[in-house]
C-alpha cells in the first residue's frame, strides 16, 4: 500500500528525533566520564590534566571549549525546536484531516439514511397496501409506477456509493469501447423519462449527430443519469431540462441545462465535493452523484464544469470528452 507524503515525513522526523536523542545520550555519558576524570585530576592539583580531560590543551583553552559547547547547545536546541514544531504541525494536520473525515462520515450517514429510508418507506407502504387490498383499481398502476421509481432511486444511490468505493480502491475501473455518444444520451434519457414525468419536468434533447468516442458504456450511463437526476431533482414542476451534444475540435461537448433553483458562488465551488449536498439538503441524496460524475469523466480523460447565473436562474453542467469525431 503506498504511503502518503505526510506519513513519510512524520517517519523521517521521528527517526531524526530518535537519532538526536541517542546522540545526546552518548554525548552526555562521555561528558560525565570526562568530568569524572577531570575531578580526579583537580583533586590531585593537576589543572592541565583536568583541562585536557574536558577537551582543552591546557587551562587557558577551557574558555574556548565552553564557547564551543554553548554554540553547540544553542544550535541543537534550535534543531529540537524545529523538530517539535514540525511534529506539532503534522499532528495538527492529522487532527484536521480526522475531523474532516468524521464530518464527511456524518454527512454520508445522514444522507444515506435519508436516501435509503425514503424509498424503502414508500415501497413498504405500497406493499402493505397491496397486501391489505387498500388500493383503488384506478390508482393501482400509478402506485406501482411510483414504487418502481423509488426502487430505481434506491438502486441509483447504492450504485453511486459502491462505484465511488470501487474508484477509490481500483483507481481505474473503466473499460473503453468505441461507441456513439448520441446513442448513449438517448439511452439515458429513456431511462430517466419516468423519473422526469413523475416530477413534472420535461426532458428535451436538441438535435444531435453521431459522435464516436472511446468510453465505458456503463460508466458513461452513470454519468448521464446522475446529471439528469440532479437536473430533475432541482427543477420546478412545469420546467424543462435541455440536453445537447456537440463537438469542439477533438472533444465532444455534452451539456445538461435546467431552469431550477440555480447555485450561488459557494455551491458552485463545492458542486463536486463528495458528501456535500448544498443548502437544500431536504432534496435528499448522499452527495456523491456529482462527485462521481467528475471522477468518471476524469477517468475518461475529460472534464466537467458547473455554471449558474445565480439563485432561481438554473444551472448548466458541461462535460468535455475526447472523441474520434463524427462518422462520415
Amino acid at each position: 500500500m503506498p504511503r502518503s507524503p505526510s506519513s513519510i515525513l512524520f517517519g523521517c522526523i521521528l527517526a531524526f528525533a530518535i537519532a538526536l536523542v541517542g546522540w545526546w545520550t552518548l554525548f552526555l555519558w562521555r561528558d560525565a566520564r570526562a568530568l569524572a576524570v577531570a575531578s580526579r585530576a583537580l583533586a590531585e592539583h593537576q589543572i592541565d590534566a583536568a583541562a585536557q580531560a574536558l577537551g582543552a590543551s591546557d587551562a587557558a583553552g577551557l574558555a574556548a571549549v565552553a564557547e564551543r559547547r554553548q554554540a553547540m547547545f544553542v544550535s541543537e536546541g534550535l534543531v529540537f525546536a524545529l523538530i517539535l514544531g514540525a511534529g506539532g504541525a503534522l499532528f495538527y494536520t492529522a487532527l484536521r484531516r480526522e475531523a474532516r473525515l468524521r464530518q464527511n462520515q456524518d454527512h454520508f450517514l445522514a444522507g444515506a439514511t435519508h436516501e435509503l429510508k425514503t424509498p424503502l418507506a414508500t415501497i413498504r407502504l405500497l406493499l402493505e397496501s397491496l397486501r391489505d387490498q387498500r388500493l383503488p383499481a384506478d390508482k393501482l398502476l400509478r402506485y406501482l409506477q411510483s414504487g418502481l421509481l423509488e426502487t430505481e432511486r434506491l438502486e441509483r444511490g447504492l450504485t453511486n456509493v459502491l462505484t465511488a468505493a470501487g474508484l477509490r480502491m481500483a483507481r481505474g475501473p473503466v473499460r473503453f469501447v468505441d461507441g456513439d455518444l448520441a446513442t448513449d444520451v438517448q439511452q439515458a434519457l429513456a431511462a430517466m423519462q419516468p423519473r422526469a414525468e413523475a416530477a413534472g419536468v420535461e426532458l428535451h434533447v436538441e438535435p444531435m449527430v453521431p459522435v464516436i468516442a472511446a468510453r465505458d458504456p456503463e460508466a458513461l450511463q452513470l454519468v448521464l443519469r446522475n446529471l439528469l437526476d440532479n437536473a430533475v431533482k432541482y427543477s420546478d414542476r412545469g420546467t424543462r431540462v435541455v440536453v445537447s451534444l456537440t463537438t469542439a475540435g477533438s472533444d465532444a461537448v455534452l451539456a445538461v441545462r435546467d431552469a431550477g433553483r440555480g447555485m450561488d458562488h459557494s455551491e458552485l465551488q463545492h458542486a463536486f465535493t463528495p458528501f456535500w449536498r448544498g443548502k437544500d439538503a431536504a432534496t435528499g441524496g448522499v452527495g456523491l452523484g456529482l462527485h462521481l460524475v467528475r471522477q468518471l469523466v476524469q477517468a475518461h480523460g475529460g472534464s466537467v464544469t458547473a455554471a449558474s447565473a445565480g439563485a432561481d436562474r438554473g444551472s448548466t453542467f458541461t462535460v468535455m470528452l475526447p472523441c474520434r469525431g463524427t462518422p462520415a
